[in-house]
């Protein structure tokens, strides 16, 4: 891939008016610019990246990094630049990143009915660790998938 892109922490709020139009085309329960501010200016733990493109944000990622626990809140790519390798870019960049925060492990949770992000995570060793029944709004399933920084990492 010779594109140029450029992934960079979100430090500007306004960041999440493009933000908010990727949520909307690719989740089937999209989280509100209120619920992205909150987290983004008051939850502590909170840390939020951009995946750019040509000046065009096309990809996002919402953390928790609680000492050596992280949580991957949200993760997403445009449709329209989905199945391009831009996700595995995002993805390895994150994991890059926590094993250089020293933490230990990096959760999610996705729809039990979502077999392509299963699989996708499931590529970079993820594994399913529990079922959370009834975790969607609309009352789906969601597995717990958790990927654990072994020895082999550091």
């Amino acid at each position: 891939m010779n594109d140029k892109y450029i992934i960079k922490r979100i430090t500007d709020e306004n960041d999440f008016d493009e933000i908010l139009l990727i949520e909307e085309k690719a989740f089937f329960e999209p989280y509100t610019k209120e619920i992205f501010l909150y987290d983004f200016n008051y939850h502590p733990y909170s840390e939020y990246y951009k995946l750019i493109l040509d000046e065009k944000i096309i990809g996002y990622c919402g953390l928790w990094v609680i000492e050596e626990n992280a949580q991957i809140t949200t993760i997403a790519i445009s449709p329209e630049y989905q199945s391009k390798g831009y996700g595995s870019i995002l993805l390895e960049f994150i994991i890059n990143y926590l094993k250089e925060r020293n933490c230990q492990n990096v959760t999610l949770e996705v729809r039990v009915s979502n077999e392509k992000a299963i699989k996708f995570y499931e590529k970079f060793q993820f594994q399913k660790i529990t079922l959370r029944k009834h975790y969607y709004e609309n009352g789906e399933d969601a597995y717990l998938m958790i990927l654990v920084f072994s020895a082999q990492y550091n």
